[in-house]
C-alpha cells in the first residue's frame, strides 16, 4: 500500500513536468455576447464539424443562445494550429539568417521574418532581439547560433507554441506568461531542455558541445537533462552536462556593489569599479541603449572587479554588471545609468614632458590635433587646481604655443579643451606641468693667502647647492691637479713654490644641474728663496779666497 501511495505521488509530480500541450489538457473558453457554438467552432477549432461534439462534452442545451460568462471546455487537440513567424525587432552588428527552405543565407534587418527551421547566427560583438507571436522577446548575443524548431499559434486563442535550439552561445529570454494550456516556450540545447510559462532567464551553451547553463531571474524554469528534471526558481541556476541530470539548483551570486559614477562622464575610458565578490571567478559587464537590454552595444568578461568604459558616442546608456561563479553561472545584475559626454575629445599634450625642468628659457607647448576641434581653450595656472589662472585663452588655433610671457621661476600647469565647430566644449584634457628654475650663478671665488695656506671662498646663492672645484697647472685645465666636490662654499689648499696654478669653481643645483664655470683664477706661487742661495754662496766663496 505504501509503495502504491509513493508511486502515485511520483506520477503526479511527473505529470506536473509534462509539456503543457499534453493531449488530456483542455482550453477553457468564456462565452461572450453574440457567441454561439457554431461561430466558436468556426473561429477556434480545426474544423467547424466539431460543433456537435463540443455541444455534447459541455452539455449545451441551447447552442445558439448561450449565456455570456458560460465556460466551455475544449480539448487542446481540437484547437486549430497555424504557423506564425517570429520577427527581428532590432540588432547590433552582423546577424545572418540561413533559410531552411532553400538553404540561402541573408543578412537580418529589423522586421525580417524568421520561420520554422531557420537558423540565426550572430557575429562577434553583435546581438539581435527576436519577438515571438505572443510578445516573448529573446536576445541572442555575439558568437551564437540558434535554430527555430517550432513556431505556431493556436488560431486566435492567444496560445503560442515556440521552441528553438541554442546550438552555440548565449541568450536572454523574457517570456510572456502563458495564456492557456497550449502555450509553450522551450529552449533546447544539445544537453538540456528548459521549459517555461512566463519568466525571465538566461541560457548558455558552451562551444565544446557538452555544458548548458540556465540562470533564472524571474519566475520558474523546468530544466531537463539526462532523463532527469529540475525545477529552478528565481535567483537560482543550474548546469547540465551532456547525458547527465541537472545539478541541484544553486543560488546566483548577488549583484555587485558598484562605486558611484559622476553624473556626466567627461573622460574617455572612465573606470567603473565594484566591490570584488570572494565567490566570483569572473565578471561580465554589458552596455545597451535601453534599460531592457534587448540588444547590447558592448560587453566584456574579465577576472577583475573593474572595467574601462569603451569609446562610444556621447549620450545616455545603461550598464549592467554581474559576477560569475566557478561553475560559470552568471549572477544577478546591477544596472546603472551612464551619461557619456567626452566629445569633442581633448588633444594629447606632446611637449614639454610632464614635470620638465627648464633653465634660462621658456618651453613651447605642443599637442596633437584633435579631429573634432576647430580651436582650443588653453589654460595656464600657477596651481594644479587651476584656481590661480594666469592664462585662459579660448581662441587658440594650431598645435603650438610659446610661453615667453611666463619666465619667472616656479611651477606652471596647463591643460587644453577642444571646441567643436558648433561651439560645444569638450572635457578638459589631462593636466601637465613644467618648472622654471634659475641657472646657478657663475662662481667668482675670492682668494686669501697666508704663509702656508690659500683659502678660496665664494657667495652661496641657492640653498642646497654643491660645488665642483678644480685646480690645474694650465689655464685650459688639461693638467688638473685637484677635482673635488664641496658642500661648503670654500676650500683651502697649500701654498706652493715656483709653480703658477689656476683655480675654477662651478655651482651644481640640488637636482644635479651643472652651472657654468666661473672665470679661472691665476694663483701665483710663493717666491723661491733657494734662487738667492746660489749667488750668495758664490760671493761668499770669492771673499774667502
Amino acid at each position: 500500500m505504501k509503495k502504491t501511495i509513493i508511486g502515485t505521488a511520483f506520477l503526479l509530480l511527473t505529470l506536473n513536468f509534462l509539456p503543457a500541450q499534453a493531449a488530456s489538457e483542455e482550453w477553457v473558453y468564456t462565452v461572450m455576447d453574440e457567441d454561439n457554438l457554431w461561430n466558436i467552432s468556426e473561429r477556434y477549432l480545426d474544423t467547424p464539424a466539431r460543433f456537435d461534439a463540443l455541444r455534447k462534452i459541455n452539455q449545451v442545451q441551447l447552442p445558439t443562445r448561450m449565456r455570456p460568462g458560460t465556460r466551455l471546455r475544449i480539448p487542446m487537440k481540437w484547437i486549430r494550429s497555424n504557423p506564425v513567424p517570429a520577427t527581428v525587432e532590432k540588432l547590433v552588428g552582423q546577424v545572418s539568417i540561413l533559410r531552411s527552405e532553400d538553404a540561402a543565407e541573408e543578412a537580418a534587418r529589423p522586421g525580417t521574418a524568421i520561420r520554422l527551421g531557420d537558423r540565426v547566427s550572430t557575429a562577434a560583438d553583435s546581438s539581435v532581439a527576436i519577438r515571438f507571436a505572443d510578445q516573448t522577446l529573446v536576445t541572442l548575443f555575439g558568437g551564437s547560433v540558434a535554430r527555430f524548431d517550432h513556431l505556431s499559434a493556436h488560431g486566435t486563442t492567444g496560445m503560442v507554441d515556440s521552441r528553438l535550439k541554442l546550438l552555440k552561445g548565449r541568450m536572454d529570454a523574457r517570456v510572456t506568461p502563458a495564456s492557456g494550456p497550449g502555450s509553450r516556450f522551450e529552449i533546447h540545447t544539445p544537453s538540456a531542455i528548459s521549459a517555461v510559462r512566463g519568466t525571465e532567464y538566461r541560457a548558455a551553451f558552451d562551444g565544446d558541445g557538452t555544458v548548458s547553463r540556465i540562470e533564472v531571474l524571474h519566475g520558474r524554469v523546468e530544466v531537463s537533462g539526462g532523463r532527469k528534471k529540475a525545477s529552478v526558481a528565481a535567483g537560482f541556476g543550474t548546469r547540465v552536462k551532456d547525458n547527465q541530470p541537472p545539478l541541484r539548483p544553486r543560488r546566483l551570486l548577488e549583484p555587485p556593489a558598484v562605486n558611484p559614477l559622476p553624473e556626466r562622464i567627461r573622460q574617455l575610458n572612465w573606470p567603473v569599479i565594484w566591490v570584488a565578490d570572494p565567490e566570483a571567478s569572473a565578471y561580465r559587464a554589458e552596455i545597451a541603449t535601453e534599460e531592457q537590454f534587448a540588444t547590447i552595444l558592448w560587453q566584456q568578461r574579465g577576472e577583475y572587479a573593474r572595467v574601462a568604459l569603451p569609446d562610444l558616442p556621447d549620450g545616455p546608456y545603461y550598464m549592467r554588471v554581474r559576477a560569475i561563479d566557478e561553475l560559470g553561472l552568471e549572477g544577478k545584475n546591477t544596472t546603472l545609468a551612464l551619461n557619456l559626454d567626452v566629445r569633442p575629445e581633448a588633444p594629447i599634450p606632446l611637449s614639454p614632458s610632464e614635470g620638465k625642468v627648464v633653465r634660462g628659457t621658456t618651453p613651447e607647448l605642443q599637442w596633437t590635433a584633435a579631429p573634432e576641434a576647430v580651436r582650443y581653450r588653453l589654460e595656464i595656472a600657477g596651481d594644479k587646481a587651476f584656481g590661480n589662472l594666469l592664462l585662459d585663452a579660448h581662441d587658440v588655433t594650431g598645435t603650438r604655443y610659446e610661453t615667453t610671457a611666463f619666465s619667472e621661476t616656479g611651477t606652471y600647469y596647463w591643460r587644453l579643451t577642444s571646441i567643436a565647430a558648433d561651439g560645444e566644449y569638450g572635457p578638459a584634457g589631462v593636466t601637465r606641468s613644467w618648472e622654471i628654475r634659475p641657472i646657478p650663478e657663475k662662481v667668482a671665488p675670492a682668494i686669501e693667502a697666508s704663509d702656508e695656506v690659500l683659502v678660496a671662498s665664494w657667495r652661496e646663492s641657492i640653498p642646497g647647492q654643491t660645488y665642483q672645484v678644480q685646480l690645474a697647472l694650465d689655464a685650459e685645465f688639461k693638467d688638473i691637479q685637484l677635482d673635488e666636490l664641496r658642500e661648503e662654499p670654500n676650500i683651502a689648499f697649500e701654498q706652493v713654490v715656483g709653480q703658477v696654478r689656476y683655480l675654477r669653481v662651478r655651482a651644481m643645483a640640488p637636482d644635479g644641474y651643472q652651472g657654468p664655470w666661473g672665470t679661472p683664477q691665476r694663483i701665483d706661487p710663493l717666491p723661491d728663496k733657494s734662487a738667492w742661495l746660489i749667488p750668495g754662496l758664490g760671493i761668499l766663496g770669492l771673499l774667502l779666497l
